[in-house]
């Protein structure tokens, strides 16, 4: 897993810029209907005991999918990083849009609670089973390309591991007022000061487990909590709670076949660095074939980036590659 960096508000290509634009109305249309759905659930159907049954349109998920696959993860898994062109790939959220489950000690599984307005009674909160990140379902920042093994019954799934989980808060204006424009949580209609939390709200409101490579935050940047030896082998940083979490949940250690692949990655950014490393030429230095190399794994354009780097810093602890200009 490598941290990729995307803001939509940077693109530059026009035709990209409309297709976005596209895309984000529709989302937030979407975004609407879910939210308005929900809130006549905990109005009306939450106080006759009905459950929370909420229908999302997956084909606008489905397109945003399509669309990082090619423009922002380079038709990887945003989690392990294999290539998922061979096969369909999930369009993945983060945050599970519908029923949230979390994982005990002794490896039961539960659904986790939060609190929501009573509607019966003003000001007041009510306990409910975690409806999900519903409000999040068409939200850029919870989607994920994912392959079907990090994305199966076996993987991910439903499992959102966090010290905490949060569906609505109650914020007054002034703390609303605070918050950057784009990271703005979402008001309800029916609840006055109630609202639901950005992305970025979240992560520090519940202390996820699971790390997350779109526009990670420092507490969640998978280069901080996980590290790759030799032979493609993965391992948490200083015992990470998080680095541990994420690789059992996402089965990213002790599979034979991922770790083949990641240690091929490592042999060919070997090869390919110490090649260009080889054609630097001293009277041209800004045609850097190795640092643009470099870049480009950082950038995660190729399968196992993050493998790939660290095997390349162990080699060159062992064997320090030469000044360049």
């Amino acid at each position: 897993m490598i941290g990729i960096s995307f803001d939509p508000f940077a693109l530059s290509d026009p035709e990209q810029i409309a297709w976005w634009e596209a895309w984000q109305e529709e989302a937030d249309e979407a975004t609407e209907k879910i939210v308005e759905a929900f809130e006549y659930w905990l109005e009306f159907d939450q106080p006759a005991g009905k459950s929370c049954q909420l229908k999302f349109d997956q084909t606008v998920w489905k397109r945003l999918k399509d669309w990082y696959m090619e423009n922002v993860f380079h038709r990887k898994c945003a989690y392990c990083e294999r290539l998922i062109s061979g096969y369909y790939g999930d369009a993945e959220h983060y945050r599970p849009k519908g029923t949230v489950t979390t994982g005990n000690e002794d490896g039961s599984l539960e659904r986790p609670t939060c609190e929501v307005p009573d509607p019966r009674r003003k000001n007041k909160l009510v306990t409910v089973n975690h409806p999900g990140y519903f409000w999040l379902a068409y939200d850029w920042r919870n989607l994920l390309p994912s392959c079907v093994f990090c994305n199966s019954g076996q993987g991910k799934n439903e499992r959102f591991d966090a010290r905490k989980h949060v569906a609505m808060v109650w914020l007054k204006h002034e703390e609303i007022a605070a918050i950057p424009e784009d990271e703005k949580p979402r008001a309800s209609k029916k609840w006055r000061g109630f609202y639901y939390p950005s992305p970025s709200m979240l992560d520090e409101m519940e202390e996820p487990m699971l790390l997350r490579s779109l526009n990670a935050s420092v507490d969640c940047n998978p280069r901080k909590h996980l590290k790759f030896g030799v032979k493609g082998l993965i391992a948490a940083v200083d015992d990470s709670q998080r680095g541990k979490a994420s690789i059992k949940l996402l089965r990213l250690e002790g599979v034979r076949d991922l770790d083949r692949d990641r240690q091929r990655a490592q042999e060919e950014i070997k090869d390919k660095y110490y090649d260009a490393l080889r054609r630097f030429d001293l009277d041209d230095p800004q045609k850097n074939e190795a640092k643009k190399l470099l870049e480009n794994y950082e950038r995660g354009l190729y399968p196992f980036s993050a493998a790939a780097l660290d095997y390349l810093a162990i080699l060159e602890k062992a064997a320090p590659k030469p000044q360049l200009p």
